[in-house]
């Protein structure tokens, strides 16, 4: 079998890496990386090293560990997968399945998705958190009856740790709440972002799901959240603004992360047809100018119980189980549950083939 090779500059187009950056990583991480060739004009990558740094970089730059802690990660999955554990192709089942909720305009009805997607999986029997990360107008709380005590503030600014801010909603849901009206919170600074994404690594080993709601548009934390998820939902509604700006954030999302596994929501539409039609105006559009196709999760119809249930402060699903809109719901839970209809099996931030690239790496080392 002919194997590839890559120059420096093959490497920063895939990566996205500066060459600074890589020769960083050479260094720091030269356990993981190990090269065949030292003379610095002619060192050449092969595709074990290549995946490697991505996952590293994936390591810091989205779930904010030190150089320390990524060491720590990697040697702790690579034991594992020596002791002949899960395949190495597949998920290492200590990670939650993260599920970002987006859109790219506000008010179309996310929030509200969100909250009772955790309820339908929690019916189901599965362990499920929410991370608000619509930082400075959470209320996720508010829409399931709970009043946290603490949110994301006292974690980041005043030292407390994540189980001493996690609240506990219907059916055990956990809630980490972002902080309704704190302003500095919607534009975190990249230490303070690094300390959440560490909390939130510990957040994603506790439960099976992790489901995080983002702000509205395109701003950096709506997006990085947005990157660090396995999937990504979108919500939009047939308003022509909403599907325009749904469309945007699809394509900014490519761009950041062209592995994303996206899927569409088409939210308050009046019947399947109708739903139809706003997703394959979003869908043709994505294939004709981003070669993408988008999945097609499911609609919600319009009916006065979502309203009454949002201001009884009930999720919809618990307060009305058999409107139309709750039977909507359950049917695009269990097509997210599918597991060959919406799970991504690219994506390297999941860890899915991280084991298997490390295992070659450090064989070839030892040879």
């Amino acid at each position: 079998m002919v194997v590839r090779k890559f120059s420096i500059k093959q490497v920063v187009r895939k990566t996205g890496l500066e060459e600074s950056e890589i020769r960083f990583y050479e260094t720091a991480f030269k356990e993981f990386l190990t090269f065949t060739a030292l003379d610095p004009k002619h060192r050449e990558f092969n595709e074990d090293q290549i995946d490697v740094l991505i996952r590293i970089k994936d390591l810091i730059k989205k779930r904010g560990f030190s150089p320390q802690e990524v060491k720590k990660e990697l040697k702790r999955v690579l034991k594992k997968g020596k002791r002949g554990g899960r395949p190495y192709s597949t998920r290492p089942s200590s990670y939650a399945r993260v599920i970002a909720v987006t859109s790219g305009k506000g008010g179309v009805g996310k929030t509200t998705f969100v909250v009772n997607l955790a309820i339908a999986l929690s019916q189901r029997g599965k362990r499920v958190a929410i991370f608000d990360a619509d930082l400075g107008l959470a209320n996720v709380h508010i829409l399931l009856g709970v009043k946290p005590r603490f949110n994301l503030c006292h974690l980041i600014q005043d030292g407390f740790g994540l189980e001493d801010v996690i609240a506990t909603g219907p059916l055990g849901i956990q809630i980490l709440s972002g902080g309704q009206g704190v302003r500095e919170l919607a534009n975190l600074r990249e230490e303070e972002r690094r300390a959440l994404l560490r909390e939130l690594d510990k957040l994603e080993r506790n439960v099976e799901y992790l489901i995080v709601d983002t702000g509205a548009g395109i701003s950096e934390n709506v997006l990085r959240f947005a990157t660090f998820a396995d999937e990504i939902v979108v919500v939009t509604t047939p308003n022509i603004a909403a599907t325009a700006d749904a469309y945007s954030i699809v394509k900014i999302l490519l761009s950041m992360e062209p592995k994303s596994k996206i899927g569409l929501v088409a939210n308050e539409v009046g019947s399947m047809y109708h739903s139809k039609n706003v997703f394959n105006r979003i869908n043709t559009a994505a294939q004709r100018y981003l070669g993408y196709s988008l999945g097609d999760l499911g609609y919600i119809l319009t009916d006065e119980y979502v309203k009454a249930a949002n201001q009884m402060r009930k999720p919809l699903l618990v307060s009305y189980p058999a409107a139309p809109s709750s039977r909507c719901i359950n049917e695009i839970t269990d097509t997210i549950l599918h597991d060959k209809v919406f799970v991504n099996q690219r994506k390297e931030s999941s860890f899915q083939d991280l084991m298997g690239a490390l295992r070659r790496t450090m064989a070839g080392a030892a040879v």
